[in-house]
């Protein structure tokens, strides 16, 4: 009976670094017949490492459950109106909150893509991917929210204003304008204007 080293069955319980050009052979060699021992041997790879590969394509075993949280933790700050969506700590936060939540909850819909043998172990580290995750999509959302919306406002310059000065009295007294939006107007041009001459000419 061959005797293991102390080093070697410790190695056994250990995967091997897999290159990206090596999960491409192993695939292949597997393709072509070759058992799982005999790609150990060749490659001078555990085992243990070569039975876990299934595919060329890596594919975390969390893969599903990462897309299904992301999705619903974005959504779910997306809808929070008050949230200050620019302060990535605040979301961060939340979103933490709202993740921790659903992987505590047996009954939730998320509990099922936990791999079984992961459901009771510590996710710390895949909550930090997932809220980074829906941290990164809400301000990428953000951002280009804001920017669509600066694209869309006309900004007066002051020599525009200049020119167009002398009709503002006959607008503001030829139609009926709402209160806050006449506040608005004046708050607007008094930017252009020093606050002594805008009035006089409004009178």
């Amino acid at each position: 009976m061959v005797k293991y080293s102390k080093a070697l069955r410790q190695r056994s319980r250990k995967y091997d670094k897999i290159t990206q050009e090596e999960r491409v052979q192993i695939v292949q060699m597997k393709e072509n017949g070759s058992t799982c021992r005999e790609i150990s041997e060749i490659m001078n790879k555990n085992i243990k490492t070569i039975q876990s590969i299934k595919s060329i394509e890596k594919k975390s075993e969390y893969a599903d459950l990462k897309k299904a949280l992301i999705d619903f933790g974005f959504q779910k700050i997306m809808e929070m109106q008050q949230l200050d969506k620019r302060n990535s700590k605040i979301i961060g936060k939340q979103a933490s909150k709202l993740i921790k939540e659903q992987l505590e909850e047996k009954t939730s819909d998320f509990w099922n893509l936990i791999p079984e043998q992961k459901k009771f172990s510590n996710k710390r580290r895949i909550i930090q991917q997932i809220v980074l995750n829906i941290v990164e999509k809400v301000q990428n959302v953000t951002h280009k929210t804001n920017d669509n919306h600066y694209q869309q406002t006309t900004i007066i310059t002051k020599e525009e204003f200049e020119e167009k000065k002398d009709e503002v009295p006959n607008i503001l007294i030829e139609q009926p304008i709402p209160l806050l939006i006449a506040k608005a107007y004046y708050r607007l041009m008094s930017l252009f204007i020093p606050t002594k001459n805008f009035y006089t000419c409004l009178q």
